[in-house]
């Protein structure tokens, strides 16, 4: 895969990491995609989800990313996310003990990229790289206020983004994810505004 897929796809598993209150009531597909569509996350585009390839491609690698999401929540015993169209649940620990071995072949699936593409493999990391450019405006016109990039760069704790490299934002943000995280006496709000940070002068440093 190439680097800017990863970061994005890197990206895209931070978020929905937060949403585990929004797994545990329950929701579906389409109301997931609706919310990553809206501010903080603006991650996918409107426009392109109404070609319908785009919109397979959309669900293939949300998929993709729930399942990864499924398999560290697995390990973490957070509990057993049961990954569908209609409904994507969080359940209790003990409900999925025993099951844990068992085969899973929508997971193989959702978890091989060549299955995005009847192409071979430098046409998946093409046509990856296009879905990415669509959804998450890299390469694209895109807007950023010179206010919310300010901010940002206050959040992430940055001294400046004149020499900063994608990967350095990207180990700053992982260090104050892990300060911030409620779990290491930070809170909710803040993990919030530390991911929305990272959006931001994500997308802002890839547009430059």
């Amino acid at each position: 895969m190439s680097d800017k897929h990863d970061e994005l796809q890197f990206l895209l598993q931070e978020i929905l990491n937060t949403f585990q209150s929004q797994f545990t009531a329950g929701i579906s597909e389409f109301e997931l995609i609706t919310l990553l569509k809206q501010p903080p996350y603006s991650l996918f585009d409107e426009d392109a989800l109404r070609d319908p390839l785009t919109l397979f491609q959309t669900h293939f690698v949300l998929f993709h990313s729930l399942y990864h999401l499924r398999n560290e929540w697995r390990e973490q015993k957070v509990g057993e996310l049961d990954i569908r169209a209609t409904q994507i649940k969080l359940a209790p620990i003990l409900s999925f003990d025993a099951g844990l071995q068992a085969s899973d072949p929508l997971a193989d699936y959702y978890l091989d990229w060549t299955n995005l593409s009847a192409t071979d493999q430098a046409g998946v990391n093409d046509l990856l790289n296009s879905f990415w450019q669509k959804m998450a405006g890299v390469d694209g016109n895109h807007y950023f206020s010179q206010e919310a990039v300010n901010e940002a760069i206050l959040t992430l704790q940055i001294t400046s983004i004149e020499c900063l490299s994608l990967a350095q934002l990207k180990q700053q943000y992982r260090k104050l994810q892990h300060a911030k995280h409620p779990d290491k006496g930070g809170s909710v709000e803040d993990s919030q505004q530390v991911l929305q940070a990272y959006t931001t002068l994500y997308k802002y440093m890839s547009n430059r």
